[in-house]
């Protein structure tokens, strides 16, 4: 339980850190076309990455004895993982939010409310899955460590 609330203070950094940038994006006029919105999250991802890298491989995991580049390669791979998972979800949120019961998000003060609430939404349901992949792959020897079974995990 030490490990997750330890990845909690290092992914809430990152999560500031790609929140911060996503909704200033939105701001800017992300929100006015998909291509443009998937930008954003792709940005605020790449960005929140490399604070949480720092964070998780420092602060969280025990790290294994591979290079801190060769974790980094882990560390991308699950990252680019829940980045497109993050886009299914952020994705499908903004459809659920164009049904009729979720009209009152349009007289919210904000603009783009819906592409708000998505995007923040898809973070707080992926959080477990990062939290498990980094745990489970990242820093625990790596995929192929993963994969022949030979993984070193820390309670």
């Amino acid at each position: 339980m030490l490990g997750f609330s330890r990845y909690l203070l290092s992914a809430g950094a990152a999560t500031l850190v790609d929140v911060a940038l996503v909704q200033l994006l939105l701001s800017a006029g992300f929100a006015s076309s998909p291509l443009l919105y998937a930008a954003a999250i792709i940005l605020g991802v790449l960005c929140g990455m490399a604070v949480n890298f720092a964070g998780a491989r420092y602060f969280v995991f025990a790290t294994d004895p591979r290079p801190a580049s060769q974790q980094f390669i882990s560390f991308a791979l699950v990252c680019l993982s829940t980045l497109l998972l993050r886009l299914l979800v952020a994705f499908a949120l903004l459809n659920l939010f164009g049904q009729p019961l979720f009209a009152g998000l349009d007289a919210l003060p904000v603009d783009a409310a819906g592409e708000r609430l998505a995007h923040i939404g898809s973070i707080a349901l992926v959080t477990l899955y990062s939290f498990f992949a980094h745990k489970h792959v990242t820093f625990a020897g790596g995929l192929l460590a993963v994969v022949a079974g030979k993984s070193a995990v820390r309670p």
